[in-house]
């Protein structure tokens, strides 16, 4: 049985799909051996208790190339090196496969791919690749995408749509009772639910349209699930409270551990476009509001939203656009026209690209 090298980390956006790779090959003993060659600077190296359950963590340290000076350049091709020759003593002699999720990590283990003349396979999150992706498809033997519209950046040839990779805990959720759910966070069942959300951290824009919105649906059977970021929680508390918001039907939170559970209760989202949280909104056919984060880079939240929005499940505005009355307008219409609602739901269902996990552990040995 041959080795499963991975690597792909830094923000949860990269690491948690290669999370859920790495415990379904666990789970169907696919391999002998998983390595994960990550940041220790990273999201990973936070959650190393959970990774190791899975998979030998091996922790790099790899300077950044893009955008520094040439001082940090040549740092980043020194630590290259170092990288290269840390992978090589965890990977020497044994027969191994890679596979890379985005990221600056993926270009030590790539290269050492390359140099042993083993596969290399990549997983491209977004809409809009990476420069590390990019570079490393010339060499790899197959790229794995998310998103439809993402085949135009690769060779061809080589591209496999296979979807996003969702956490485990998330898909769960699905067949929770929404009862229990309603009963665990306080609040009524009879109500239709927006979720308002800004990403892991948090969009102060966002906050201040939720603050905003609560006030002009005061009137409306509607309840909010507010996810600030553990960041702006205190900032957009105040807001609320200096808006003399009633929070009878506003629930505030920094942050939630099981987001599954509140996937599985919102009836209307309103949320950043990050690759893995459109396709959590997607797989429980959550109607969305889109407003990508404007700084991503190659704006490819954008991107990511623009193909939800052409499925016909949600809705795109740039926050440099954004109009809290077509905002509330959108809302007012699927409160009011079930019909419209359903349609959405529908769509947003259809868009989610399933079994993304069975079909790139599936890929790796064709």
């Amino acid at each position: 049985m041959a080795v499963l090298a991975v690597s792909g980390g830094g923000t949860g956006g990269h690491f948690f799909p290669a999370l859920t790779v790495m415990e379904k090959a666990k789970e169907e003993t696919a391999f002998r051996e998983i390595f994960f060659l990550g940041d220790r600077r990273g999201i990973e190296y936070r959650l190393k208790e959970t990774l190791s359950k899975v998979a030998t963590p091996v922790f790099l340290q790899l300077e950044k190339f893009k955008g520094v000076s040439l001082a940090r350049k040549l740092k980043f091709l020194t630590s290259l090196g170092k990288n290269i020759y840390q992978i090589h003593k965890v990977l020497e002699g044994k027969n191994f496969i890679s596979l890379h999720f985005g990221g600056y990590t993926g270009v030590p283990l790539g290269l050492y791919s390359v140099l042993r003349k083993k596969p290399l396979f990549l997983h491209e999150q977004n809409s809009i690749p990476g420069a590390t992706n990019r570079y490393l498809a010339k060499v790899a033997k197959r790229v794995f995408i998310t998103f439809p519209q993402s085949e135009k950046f690769f060779p061809k040839h080589k591209v496999v749509l296979t979807g996003m990779p969702l956490r485990k805990e998330v898909k769960k959720a699905k067949n929770l009772s929404k009862e229990q759910i309603y009963k665990k966070l306080g609040i009524e069942k009879e109500l239709f639910t927006l979720l308002i959300m800004g990403g892991s951290q948090g969009a102060k824009a966002i906050n201040k349209l939720a603050v905003e919105l609560s006030l002009l649906l005061k009137k409306e059977d509607i309840q909010i699930i507010h996810l600030t970021g553990p960041r702006n929680y205190e900032e957009t508390l105040s807001m609320y409270k200096a808006a003399k918001v009633d929070l009878s039907r506003v629930k505030v939170i920094p942050f939630y551990l099981n987001m599954g559970e509140i996937y599985r209760i919102a009836d209307f989202a309103i949320s950043r476009s990050g690759a893995a949280t459109s396709f959590e909104l997607a797989y429980f056919g959550i109607p969305t509001l889109f407003i990508p984060f404007p700084y991503a880079i190659y704006n490819h939240q954008y991107h990511n939203a623009k193909y939800f929005v052409q499925e016909g499940g949600a809705y795109l505005m740039e926050e440099k656009f954004l109009n809290l009355n077509k905002v509330l307008l959108i809302l007012k219409n699927h409160l009011k026209d079930k019909s419209l609602h359903q349609q959405k739901r529908e769509a947003m269902l259809k868009s989610f690209i399933p079994d993304a996990e069975e079909k790139i552990l599936k890929n790796l040995f064709l």
